[in-house]
């Protein structure tokens, strides 16, 4: 055999055995390339917090909405060991070794003199190991066993570390005029699922949200893009993932269009399966927001998944009113669900979260897109009333009223 035909053959040999590379974008060249110019590193303590310790640092440091602390799960909430540090003994929590319980008294006063004084009991959990092995502490979510959306497991909360009145536009992509909020934002995590993790039909994880109403957008209230957004992660069976949006939904043809599934009762799927979450490890997760112009549909939803580009949507109608004239911050909601008990934990189950990190610029998007044509809610109501009103009339003549 010639040297040159052993050459070839090895080159042939490395070429069959060579993976293809995909290039990863770094956390600096995305928020560069979007000119977002602030940042917001959400501190950890550097020790084991157990959750009433942990809901007092969350408060403290992590600049809650309007100071109004964890709206829910306080006691499923822990800062941890590195999971990728311990042992299996993270996974499943010992009740007799790592809960307690802490009654609070609270007094409550009425109009008049007198008052009253109530008993309410506090769960307090705690890690199940103090040891670091070196590694700096992790946020610990718990979903108890049979737990699903109700407020029953997981937590949720809502952190706004970076508002500002006089943001100024930076050089980006897509960049438009600014109101001085910070209108494009991105929110980086990593996060850890257990080895063994039962999916089971899906569940929430933490995300962006904005506008005047911190509590709507989720749990089937709709938007109408007036007063709130928000795009959370999901996972679904077996880890398969996507971006669960709470936004308006009635643009022309949206719901038909490819990777966009939507509900009428609660949110809508994009690029749902577009990638999925492992266990036994750390992965990265960054999830970009840019509004839409008031008017046209070329809002922005991108994310991409340990470095590489998972989805992305440059048509989205976020919002319909200057109302809603921001990106307000992280939103932290995790949970089994779904709203019935088919989408429950069938175990105690944990997630593990670290790294957390916001960073922000100003500008809505200016690509090109569609005129918006997303109907407000008064006028939903009034043509509801109206096709109301007429069948009223009608079954009245007819003698058949249905109550």
């Amino acid at each position: 055999m010639s040297p040159l035909t052993t050459s070839f053959l090895l080159l042939l040999s490395h070429l069959a055995i060579t993976p293809l590379q995909i290039s990863a974008d770094s956390l600096q060249s995305i928020t560069s390339s979007y000119g977002l110019t602030e940042s917001f590193n959400f501190t950890f303590p550097d020790e084991t917090l157990n959750s009433a310790d942990a809901n007092d640092w969350i408060d403290d440091k992590w600049s809650l909405y309007y100071k109004k602390g964890v709206d829910w799960g306080n006691s499923d909430i822990v800062f941890s060991p590195d999971p990728s540090t311990s042992t299996s003994t993270l996974v499943r929590r010992q009740e007799s070794s790592t809960s307690s319980s802490t009654k609070t008294k609270t007094k409550t006063s009425s109009a008049s003199t007198s008052s009253s004084t109530s008993i309410t009991t506090t769960s307090v959990s705690s890690p199940a190991s103090t040891a670091l092995n070196g590694e700096p502490p992790v946020i610990r979510i718990e979903y108890p066993q049979g737990s699903y959306s109700k407020r029953t497991g997981g937590t949720q909360f809502y952190a706004n570390p970076l508002t500002s009145s006089n943001a100024k536009v930076a050089a980006g992509s897509g960049n438009s005029t600014t109101t001085g909020q910070y209108e494009r934002m991105l929110l980086s995590y990593d996060v850890w699922f257990p080895v063994g993790y039962a999916w089971n039909q899906g569940g929430k994880l933490p995300g962006l949200r904005g506008g005047p109403d911190p509590k709507g957008c989720s749990g089937g209230n709709e938007t109408d893009g007036t007063t709130c957004f928000s795009t959370r992660l999901m996972w679904r069976s077996g880890g398969a993932a996507e971006v669960y949006a709470y936004i308006p939904t009635s643009q022309k043809n949206f719901c038909s269009q490819s990777q966009v599934t939507c509900n009428s009762d609660y949110g809508t799927s994009l690029a749902r399966g577009s990638f999925s979450f492992v266990t036994g490890q750390w992965q990265t997760v960054q999830l970009l927001v840019v509004l839409n112009e008031v008017g046209t549909a070329n809002g922005i939803v991108e994310l991409w998944y340990n470095g590489v580009q998972a989805l992305k949507f440059t048509n989205l109608v976020l919002r319909t009113s200057t109302d809603l004239n921001s990106v307000g911050g992280m939103f932290f909601s995790t949970f089994f669900g779904g709203d019935d008990s088919t989408w429950a934990t069938p175990t105690d189950q944990f997630s593990y979260f670290r790294n957390i990190q916001l960073h922000a610029g100003a500008g809505a998007s200016n690509l090109t897109g569609d005129k918006a044509t997303v109907k407000s809610f008064a006028t939903l109501n009034a043509g509801v009333c109206g096709w109301g009103m007429l069948g009223g009339i009608v079954l009245g003549l007819m003698g058949l009223w249905v109550l």
